[in-house]
C-alpha cells in the first residue's frame, strides 16, 4: 500500500509539473516556412529567422493583425480552454498530492481525485481538438513537443488521480462506492 501511494504521489507531482510546462509551452505546433521557424503555443507564437532574432507575439495580437490565418479565432478559443484546463488539472493534482502527503482525508462533496480524473479526460479531448483544428495545416505545420508534454502530463494525471483517489481504506459509510 505504501509503494502504491508513493507511486501515486510521484505521478501526481510529475503530472502537475508537465501540465504547467505544456500550458506555457510555445511549441504545440511547429513549422518552418522558408527560413522562418515558428512555434505556436496556447498563448503565443514564437517566430525565429535563420541567422537572426526571435520574436514572440500573443495570439490575440496576432489575430488582430493582417497576417492572421483564417480559423485563428477557433484555435484561440480551444487553446484558451486547454490552457486553463492544464492549470486547473495541475492545481487539483497538487491538492491531491497535499492530501496524500499529509495523510488527511478530503471531505469535499466530490473527491479531488474524481475531479482530477474528469478534468484530465476533458483536457485530453480539448487538447486533441486544439491540435486537430489548428489553421496552420495548410502550411504543413505539425505537432510540436508542447503537445507531447501535455500527453505525458495527462497520463501521469490519470494514474496519479486513480491511485491517490482511493488510497485510503473504505469504511462502512463508503460501502456503496
Amino acid at each position: 500500500m505504501e509503494n502504491q501511494r508513493l507511486s501515486g504521489q510521484l505521478c501526481a507531482g510529475i503530472g502537475a509539473i508537465l501540465l504547467v510546462l505544456a500550458a506555457f509551452s510555445s511549441s504545440w505546433i511547429k513549422g518552418k516556412h522558408y527560413d522562418i521557424e515558428s512555434g505556436v503555443g496556447l498563448q503565443s507564437v514564437d517566430t525565429c529567422v535563420a541567422g537572426g532574432g526571435c520574436e514572440s507575439v500573443s495570439l490575440r495580437d496576432w489575430q488582430e493583425s493582417s497576417y492572421a490565418p483564417e480559423g485563428l479565432g477557433t484555435y484561440i478559443t480551444l487553446a484558451t480552454g486547454a490552457f486553463y484546463l492544464c492549470l486547473l488539472t495541475a492545481f487539483l493534482l497538487l491538492v491531491l498530492l497535499a492530501y496524500s502527503v499529509s495523510g488527511k482525508t478530503p471531505h469535499w462533496p466530490v473527491h479531488p481525485g474524481s475531479l482530477t480524473l474528469l478534468l484530465s479526460v476533458a483536457l485530453l479531448i480539448v487538447g486533441v481538438l486544439t491540435l486537430a483544428l489548428h489553421p496552420f495545416k495548410v502550411a504543413g505545420w505539425g505537432t510540436g513537443p508542447g503537445f507531447l508534454i501535455l500527453g505525458a502530463g495527462d497520463v501521469c494525471a490519470l494514474f496519479g488521480s486513480l491511485i491517490l483517489g482511493r488510497s485510503a481504506p473504505l469504511n462502512e459509510d463508503d460501502w456503496f462506492e
